[in-house]
Formats: C-alpha cells, structure tokens, sequence
C-alpha cells in the first residue's frame, strides 16, 4: 500500500488558495484533419487565410479555451541548464505555481496573469507519486 498524497495536495490546494490569486490559463483546442505538411503558421496561436486576406474562404480564427486556475507568482529567478560541452548556461525565468486541483497546464498554453498574457515555456509537476500536488509553470521573465 503506497502513500496517500491528497492530505498534502488539499494543503498544497489551500496554501495556494490562500497566498494566490485568479488567473486564466487559454487553450487551443485540438485541431483535426490531416497532418501539418509543415506548410502551415509555425505558430499555432496565428492562423492564416486560405486565400489571402481578400479571399472570403478564410480558416476562422480558433477560439481558445478560458480555464480558471489560482496561481502564486513567486516572480523571476535564475535556473540553470548545460549544454552540450556540460557547460552550465543561465537563463531568467519567471515561476507561477498553480493549483493541482482541475485541469494540468501544458507548454504551450498562455496564462494571463495580473501584468497581462504569458505563453507557458515549461510544466513541473510536483508529483511525488501518482498525485499532483501543484505544478510549476515557468515562463519567460
């Protein structure tokens, strides 16, 4: 029998609850069809007309999801990663944790935060087994 983590995600859920404020994260929604041919807008928050911008046969612009999430900016700090030669290379980030409870934060999405929108660049979970406490969600500084 392994250890039960929800005492400590509804800790973690209520620290955050506490200490944190609302915030959106913004979702694109899957996109059916065929496989990109690489062909298309590299990226996938532009969308292009089929046409031109004078044609009437335009893709509509996708219309992204509004999650509601409580996050805490805990504001930008200095991570660290190497390279190739094990050189170790700085790189500014800003860290927003959010709540487990709901849904996961993917790379990719935007949150929007009291300063305005922010594309996320990374998701840490905080999983110290099958239970997420929180997620650490890095975007750029």
């Amino acid at each position: 029998m392994g250890f039960d983590y929800s005492r400590l995600q509804s800790t973690a859920d209520r620290l955050i609850t506490r200490f944190g404020a609302p915030a959106t994260l913004y979702r694109l929604p899957a996109l059916t069809g065929a496989p990109s041919d690489g062909d298309g807008p590299q990226n996938p928050w532009e969308v292009e007309p089929i046409g031109g911008d004078d044609d009437p046969t335009t893709i509509p612009d996708p219309v992204p999801m509004q999650i509601p999430v409580i996050a805490v900016d805990k504001g930008a700090t200095t991570r660290y990663s190497r390279d190739d030669s094990g050189a170790l290379l700085p790189r500014t980030v800003r860290v927003v944790l959010i709540a487990a409870k709901g849904v996961a934060p993917q790379m990719g999405d935007r949150i929007e935060l009291a300063d305005g929108m922010h594309e996320i660049a990374r998701v840490n979970p905080v999983k110290p087994g099958d239970t997420a406490l929180l997620f650490e969600v890095e975007v750029a500084a």
